[in-house]
């Protein structure tokens, strides 16, 4: 069986979050969340890929090839507007002939969920349906004995079922009809999901194949850190560069080619660390953290349960905590990041998360920075010596 990964997206926004790679290539665990679906299906028994893509293409290209390093054949098909799910399936129809999997490129998944859908033989659609708390953020599954009786696309008001549509199909052939004569949606988008409520309309069967399984989501910037947790839970420590006389290392640790720990740091894990990095001296990290390649982090700094992409610099005597931190920031030293419960505001809606904060690509905090919790910065900002940010920033600000 063939399986279609639907990558194209664009470079969305992790509410309230800017970013500016794809949403597939933002990293988890060390590793882009693209990653964990191409392994995914490989453990699951499928080997042949096609990976449509749109946004920013030449990097996932580029990271993926064709797929050797993984085990698996991959095939690109281009969607060149990001108009939605159903026109990006469309890109690959000529590609199929027969019985093939899609599944959504920025989901965490288990293999095991994959192979109870692939089980499934007969029929036109099988659809993989998960149980989350917010289920009014996704589609809602409405079923009746292992079938699809209405979906409900982020339904308001009363909580209808915390069943929600997974974003993984078992389709024939036969949905490239019904692809093609769709409407575009109030959101401006071609959609998967109107397609399959045409299919109900006229009297296809659609079966619901539900997973207790992992299956996780980010549609806002702190679900990243769920994620985060949860990939580096599952990895083994692998030491391959340079630990320091004094340097103490606990826990599942792995720490990239060419990178350094410096005397008297201290790191318990799970931790990740990418290539080419320096941490410390005296550097403190502590469990749930995930650094990129190319970071400094310098001395007398703690880092705890956050993600930090390529190319960050984090000066001396700064503190952070439940807070993700964009490729290519400058933090001067004194950069403290609060994390505790706090109100985010996204989609016009106010929301509770426990966090830090967010800093987008590019941004340069200056010395004695103290961003409040829940906070988002946006792309290329720029923040002066002492400032204590109490609001979201969007991109290019200086606050100064």
């Amino acid at each position: 069986m063939k399986a279609v990964i639907l990558a194209a997206g664009e470079g969305r926004r992790l509410r309230p979050l800017t970013v500016t790679r794809p949403k597939v290539m933002i990293p988890v665990g060390g590793r882009p969340i693209l990653e964990y679906v191409v392994s995914a299906l490989k453990e699951s028994g499928i080997i042949d890929i096609i990976m449509v893509v749109g946004y920013k293409r030449e990097k996932i290209m580029d990271y993926f090839g064709e797929g050797n390093k993984w085990g698996v054949k991959i095939t690109y098909a281009e969607q060149p507007q990001q108009l939605g799910t159903a026109h990006a399936l469309r890109q690959a129809s000529h590609m199929i002939s027969d019985r093939f999997l899609v599944i959504n490129g920025d989901n965490i998944i288990d293999a095991s969920a994959i192979k109870e859908v692939i089980r499934v033989s007969d029929g036109d659609v099988a659809m993989l349906t998960v149980t989350v708390d917010r289920a009014q953020e996704y589609g809602v599954v409405k079923t009746q004995n292992h079938m699809v009786k209405a979906i409900l696309e982020k339904p308001k008001g009363e909580e209808i079922s915390k069943v929600v549509n997974a974003g993984v199909y078992n389709f024939s052939p036969t949905i490239f009809r019904y692809l093609e004569s769709l409407e575009i949606s109030e959101r401006g988008e071609y959609e998967i999901t109107d397609a399959l409520r045409k299919m109900l309309g006229e009297g296809y069967a659609i079966k619901s194949v539900h997973t207790n399984a992992l299956w996780m989501d980010a549609l806002y910037l702190w679900n990243l850190l769920d994620m985060n947790a949860a990939t580096l839970a599952g990895r083994k420590g692998n030491v391959q560069g340079r630990l320091e006389d004094g340097a103490h290392v606990s826990g599942e640790v792995a720490l990239g080619k060419k990178s350094v720990v410096r005397s008297g740091s201290y790191i318990l894990g799970p931790v990740v660390i990418g290539d080419n990095c320096e941490i410390g001296p005296n550097a403190v990290i502590l469990p749930g953290t995930s650094i990129g390649n190319n970071c400094t982090i310098e001395p007398f700094t703690r880092i705890s349960n956050s993600i930090l992409m390529d190319n960050v610099k984090i000066a001396s005597f700064s503190d952070i905590s439940s807070s993700i931190i964009g490729d290519g920031v400058v933090a001067g030293p004194g950069l403290i990041i609060e994390a505790d419960d706090a109100k985010v505001e996204a989609d016009n809606v106010v929301m509770k998360a426990r966090m830090g904060a967010a800093i987008g690509d590019n941004t340069e905090v200056a010395g004695r920075v103290l961003i409040k919790p829940g906070k988002a910065i946006g792309v290329r900002c720029k923040i002066g010596e002492g400032t204590i940010v109490r609001d979201n920033l969007p991109d290019n600000v200086r606050a100064l």
